[in-house]
C-alpha cells in the first residue's frame, strides 16, 4: 500500500518500536528537504534488518540508507534544531525528537520568542489572506496613535505585497515634496547580508508621514531607488529570503528580520512599534509571528477560509510546541483576533466569536481534566464562549465593513485618516489596540 506524507512519520516510529527501538532523547528521526526520513540513534538493535523493513514500509519516504548508527547518529542526537513532536499511532500518541530539514519554511520551526519587556511594544498585524483591511488598520491606528502625542513607528514586513510605503509617504517628481527613503527593508536585508548597514546609514531607510498630526516614521518595503529602478524588485526579493553567511553559521530570515526590527526601534524614543506582516503561510510570514516579541492581531473575515487557514497555522505549532517546548503557552496568550469587514450589529458578529471559540478550544486553549477523585481540574488558560476581555483569543474585536475604506488611499483622500471619519467603523478595534500596546487615552486628546 502507498504510504503517504502525513502517514510516513507514525509508520516508521512503529516499525522501529516493533523492532525494539526506544525513542528517548537518544534517539531522533531526521526529515530531509524532500520528505524521506532517516532514523537515528548510537546503539540499534540488527541495523540491517531494520534497514529493509523501513525500505520496504516507507517505500520513497526512505532515506539512503534510513537507519544511521554510529559516531553519525550521536553527533545527529544532539542537533539543536531537534523539537519534541506528538505522533499518533493506533495505541495512543508518542512523543518523538524531530530534526524537520526544509528547502524553504525553515522559520516555522523556531521556538516563539517571548513578548519583549522591555523598549517600546511591538504590535503585529496578520493575516491569512490579503484584502481584509490589515494594512488600512495599521495607518488608522497610526494616525490616531501620533494625533494623539504619540511617537510611532510603522515597520513593513509584507515584502511580496508591500502597502505601508504607499499609504503613508507621499512620492513626488519634487524631492522637496517626496517623503520617501531612499531604501526600505528589502534593500536593507540584501545590502546587510553583503557588507552590512551602518548605523548612520539607517536614516536612508526611514520615511516621515506627513498624513497625520505628530509623528510617523515609516521603513516601507522598497523606497525611492526601487521605484526609480524597478527592475530590480524581483531581483532583490529572490536575494532577501537567502541566509546570510554569519561568522557563526547561517543567519535565518527571522533572526535577520528580528536583528533589523531592534536596530530601527531603537533608534528613537518610541512610544509603540507597529509591524505589517506578510499575508499566507509563506517563510517570510514567519519572522513577524515568531521571532519579534510582539503582541499578535490576526484579522480575518466571516468566511471557511479564514478559520481552515488559521487551523493550519495553530495545528502546526501545537504540534511542535505544544507541550510548552519553544515558549508556545507563553506566546498564544499573546494572540488577539479582529474581525474584518464586519457587520454593524452585535447579534450579526456572534457567529464569528463562536467559530472563533470552537478554533480555539481545539488548538489554544487547555483542556480541563479529572482528578483522582472525580473533581473537575480548571484549565490555566481556558475560556468560556462568552467570557470577554483583554487576554481571551477568541474575544475578538471587530471592523465594520464601510465604503470609504474599501480603496483606501490617504495620499489621494486625506480624509480617511481624519477622527471623526474613521473613528465610527474603527472605534472599538482603536480600543482594543490601545489596551494590547498598554497605553491610555485618559492624558490625551
Amino acid at each position: 500500500m502507498t504510504i503517504r506524507f502525513h502517514e510516513s512519520l507514525g509508520r516508521l516510529v512503529a516499525e522501529a518500536e516493533a523492532a525494539g527501538v526506544l525513542f528517548d532523547d537518544a534517539t531522533v528521526v531526521l526529515r530531509g528537504g524532500e520528505g524521506r526520513l532517516t532514523l537515528a540513534r548510537k546503539s540499534l538493535p540488527d541495523v540491517k534488518g531494520l534497514t529493509a523493513t523501513l525500505q520496504r514500509t516507507l517505500g520513497g519516504y526512505a532515506s539512503n540508507p534510513p537507519v544511521i548508527d554510529g559516531r553519525m547518529a550521536a553527533a545527529l542526537v544532539t542537533d539543536s534544531a531537534a523539537v519534541a513532536v506528538s505522533v499518533a499511532l493506533p495505541d495512543g500518541p508518542r512523543t518523538v525528537r524531530l530534526v524537520d530539514r526544509r528547502f524553504v519554511g525553515a522559520d516555522w520551526m523556531m521556538s516563539p520568542a517571548p513578548v519583549l519587556e522591555t523598549g517600546p511594544p511591538r504590535l503585529v498585524f496578520s493575516s491569512l489572506k490579503g484584502g481584509v483591511g490589515r494594512s488600512t488598520a495599521l495607518a488608522v491606528l497610526a494616525a490616531d496613535l501620533a494625533r494623539n502625542g504619540l511617537k510611532v513607528l510603522a515597520i513593513d514586513l509584507d515584502l511580496e505585497a508591500p502597502g505601508i510605503g504607499s499609504m503613508l509617504l507621499d512620492a513626488s517628481d519634487d524631492p522637496m515634496q517626496d517623503r520617501r527613503p531612499d531604501y526600505g527593508v528589502l534593500d536593507y536585508l540584501v545590502e546587510n547580508g553583503l557588507g552590512g548597514i551602518a548605523e548612520e546609514d539607517l536614516f536612508d531607510f526611514i520615511g516621515f508621514s506627513p498624513f497625520v498630526e505628530g509623528s510617523v516614521e515609516v521603513v516601507p518595503v522598497v523606497g525611492r531607488v526601487t521605484d526609480e529602478h524597478p527592475e530590480t524588485m524581483l531581483a532583490k526579493l529572490s536575494r532577501a529570503h537567502v541566509e546570510d553567511a554569519g561568522s557563526s553559521g547561517p543567519v535565518s530570515l527571522a533572526r535577520q528580520v528580528s536583528e533589523m526590527v531592534d536596530r530601527f526601534a531603537a533608534r528613537a524614543k518610541f512610544d509603540a512599534v507597529l509591524i505589517d506582516g506578510r499575508a499566507g503561510l509563506a517563510e517570510s510570514a514567519a519572522p513577524a509571528l515568531l521571532a519579534l516579541g510582539a503582541e499578535i492581531l490576526f484579522f480575518g473575515t466571516d468566511q471557511p477560509q479564514t478559520f481552515r487557514g488559521y487551523r493550519y497555522l495553530f495545528a502546526h505549532l501545537l504540534h511542535c510546541f505544544g507541550d510548552d517546548l519553544g515558549g508556545y503557552r507563553a506566546w498564544r496568550e499573546h494572540l488577539s483576533f479582529v474581525q474584518a469587514k464586519a457587520p454593524s450589529s452585535a447579534q450579526q458578529r456572534i457567529p464569528f466569536r463562536e467559530r472563533l471559540h470552537t478554533l480555539c478550544a481545539e488548538f489554544l486553549y487547555d483542556s480541563e481534566s479529572l482528578a483522582a477523585d472525580g473533581s473537575v481540574q480548571v484549565a490555566d488558560f481556558n475560556f468560556g464562549v462568552g467570557d470577554t476581555g483583554r487576554g481571551i483569543p477568541h474575544d475578538a474585536s471587530y471592523i465594520a465593513f464601510h465604503p470609504d475604506y474599501a480603496a483606501f488611499d490617504p495620499v489621494a483622500e486625506r480624509t480617511a485618516l481624519d477622527p471623526d471619519v474613521y473613528r465610527g467603523p474603527f472605534g472599538a478595534f482603536l480600543e482594543r489596540a490601545w489596551d494590547l500596546l498598554g497605553l491610555d487615552r485618559d492624558d490625551r486628546k
